[in-house]
């Protein structure tokens, strides 16, 4: 089978997207694909099997709509013949660019998308598309029969529990410093928890980077973050690089997230493989935390209910932390390693091949 695959960027080393570096390869290592053409906006460091190639629109050369348009085209031109499935990820743009190209010669579609919002573009991609693929049931925002859930796919490989639990009781909250994430009730709530006394040792790392219509907001954290009195527990860290995530984790005694309820947050799930319990305020991760619910969910964002939760968990001993943190790294292997979501995603493939 031979898969054209249309997506945003391709970089090893870009702290939010390296992860779809990842997925190519392991999709392409799959026995039932003979190729993968991939055609990209921008391309950075990259290393990838001989049956991959990589195609870009140029905009890591500079901004330039046009040539992209162009480039995108002769891209399109160049393998859609050859292939037996075009696989859009997340861009729903994308496949609405590549249609008349599919219907021409008669490529059945599959798009990937895991976001909150429902565009115009999305809905009219959803039309045209064989088959959708996401993450979860709150992942995607539009009925249908043609919606299948896959999960996500976590390299397990990387991420998995250390060898021995930290002693230090770091907080670790990893992901863009946007509003949707609630930083703000998470720095409330280290407050709250530093108040009653005896978390005086308590640290938050704070990893991730911020995009230049968000600025606004990290200073905004940290204004929050000198007026609470943390400036001294809170290091606002900057984005990790894909390689440096693995081990920033098993440094954490505890992650938080609490962004809304919503699709599967993929730093969730990489947190929990590493075996590091994650403070979670998404509804969604309910099933996955099974009997560990009440000590990780955080029904509220209100100081002290995300204090407790925090103090629930770094109060365990390390040896109690690391029993749990390996159970929830067996559920997260169980249903979410990338074996089983390469594997869901080529059987996909295969059906709308046919």
């Amino acid at each position: 089978m031979r898969i054209l695959m249309l997506t945003r960027r391709v970089d090893k080393d870009d702290w939010r997207i390296g992860f779809s570096h990842t997925w190519i390869a392991r999709l392409a290592a799959h026995p039932a694909v003979d190729a993968l053409d991939v055609i990209c906006l921008s391309k950075g460091a990259y290393k990838l099997p001989e049956n991959v190639r990589l195609w870009s629109m140029g905009k890591e050369l500079g901004k330039n709509r046009p040539l992209e348009l162009w480039n995108f085209l002769r891209g399109l031109a160049r393998f859609v013949l050859l292939a037996d499935v075009i696989f859009g990820h997340m861009i729903p743009r994308y496949v609405l660019i590549a249609t008349p190209w599919a219907w021409l010669y008669r490529k059945p579609m599959v798009l990937w998308y895991t976001h909150r919002s429902v565009t115009l573009e999305l809905r009219l991609a959803h039309a045209l598309v064989r088959r959708v693929v996401t993450a979860s049931p709150e992942s995607y925002g539009l009925p249908g029969d043609k919606v299948q859930i896959v999960g996500h796919g976590i390299d397990m490989s990387a991420f998995s529990p250390a060898e021995s639990p930290p002693t230090e009781r770091l907080i670790l909250a990893v992901g863009r410093l946007s509003p949707i994430k609630n930083y703000d009730a998470l720095l409330r709530g280290l407050a709250a928890l530093r108040a009653r006394g005896g978390f005086e040792d308590v640290r938050l790392v704070i990893a991730g980077g911020t995009t230049p219509e968000q600025a606004d907001h990290e200073q905004e954290l940290r204004n929050l973050t000198e007026a609470l009195g943390l400036a001294d527990q809170v290091d606002f860290r900057g984005p990790v690089p894909p390689d440096g995530a693995p081990a920033l984790y098993r440094q954490a005694a505890v992650t938080a997230n609490l962004c809304p309820t919503g699709g599967v947050d993929k730093v969730v799930l990489e947190s929990l493989a590493s075996g590091v319990p994650v403070v979670v305020h998404n509804a969604t991760f309910r099933p996955l935390l099974a009997d560990d619910v009440d000590l990780l969910w955080a029904e509220t964002l209100n100081p002290d209910d995300v204090a407790d939760h925090l103090a629930a968990v770094l109060t365990l001993p390390p040896a109690d932390r690391a029993t749990l943190g390996k159970r929830l790294a067996a559920r997260v292997r169980a249903d979410y390693a990338l074996e089983g979501l390469v594997e869901r995603l080529v059987t996909v493939f295969a059906e709308v091949a046919r």
